[in-house]
């Protein structure tokens, strides 16, 4: 499986994997992504999918404590990354206990065939494209494996048309609204990063409920206490992949509407021109403020 060099209209380029038609991260394992089809599920498997920079890391964090109860500290060193499935080949992940919160960036036609044989709960987690697009050039620019040092201008127009991993934004979000209309049999519950952010006990009680627990509201605000930005980034962030300043590339500010501070009004028009047209099918609502 190659890395590429792949420049985009300024001439900056990305070093990205090819796989299957379509770009990874270089950070990606090759037998992973070329096995994905074969990965072995459970039916009480946990499977949090989203596109890169949702909020992947908060969500799968309030899932991890959902399911250890009420008797979990909280402290507990254990990362996304470790039950990560692009991370690895499927077989190290065999010795994980059940319930497995397994997570990935796949689209839903990349996803195990296992996916509609056991059935086990999926959380589709989904943000709005303008924060999405500045916190994943960030990411690019700050993980030194992509290589990356371009202008937002060039990147914004390197995103939009697929020129990263996971493909564009709207591919992989219609693809997933394809796939849940398609198989009504598969449980999934959608929630978007906004949504959380703006009222995380309630969509935390959902998730509850979802997952089959009745757990009180005491317990539930304790896990929104944990999960808030800032303690998961004091608890989390030192252990995180750093930046070449030194800084955590996966709890930089996790907040909505910051695209505010990096795009100009022309490249607001143009993204809002854009997802208009490609997503004018779509039924996700989508929050750029709160």
């Amino acid at each position: 499986m190659p890395f590429l060099k792949v420049a985009d209209e300024g001439g900056h380029t990305m070093t990205l994997i090819s796989y299957k038609g379509r770009y990874g991260s270089p950070q990606f394992n090759e037998e992973a992504l070329l096995n994905m089809d074969d990965f072995p599920l459970r039916a009480d498997d946990i499977l949090l999918c989203s596109y890169s920079k949702s909020g992947c890391h908060w969500i799968w964090e309030i899932l991890r404590l959902l399911i250890s109860g009420p008797d979990s500290t909280g402290q507990e060193k254990i990362d996304k990354e470790s039950y990560m499935m692009e991370w690895r080949p499927y077989d190290q992940y065999s010795s994980l206990p059940s319930p497995r919160v397994l997570n990935n960036h796949m689209t839903f036609d990349m996803q195990p065939k296992d996916l509609l044989v056991k059935k086990p709960k999926v959380v589709f987690v989904y943000r709005n494209f303008k924060d999405v697009a500045v916190s994943f050039y960030h990411h690019h620019c700050g993980i030194h494996e992509y290589e990356y040092n371009g202008d937002f201008d060039s990147y914004l127009k390197r995103w939009s048309s697929g020129q990263t991993d996971n493909g564009t934004p709207w591919s992989y979000s219609l693809g997933w609204e394809k796939g849940i209309s398609e198989h009504p049999e598969l449980p999934v519950f959608v929630t978007s990063f906004e949504d959380l952010k703006q009222d995380p006990l309630t969509q935390v009680r959902k998730l509850s409920e979802y997952l089959g627990f009745s757990y009180q509201d005491d317990f539930l605000q304790n896990i929104c206490d944990l999960t808030d930005f800032s303690a998961m980034k004091k608890r989390k962030g030192p252990n995180s992949f750093k930046n070449k300043d030194g800084n955590p590339v996966m709890y930089r500010k996790g907040e909505v509407g910051d695209w505010k501070n990096t795009f100009t009004v022309a490249q607001s028009e143009w993204l809002d021109q854009m997802i208009a047209r490609e997503m004018s099918e779509s039924k996700l609502t989508f929050k750029y403020t709160l």
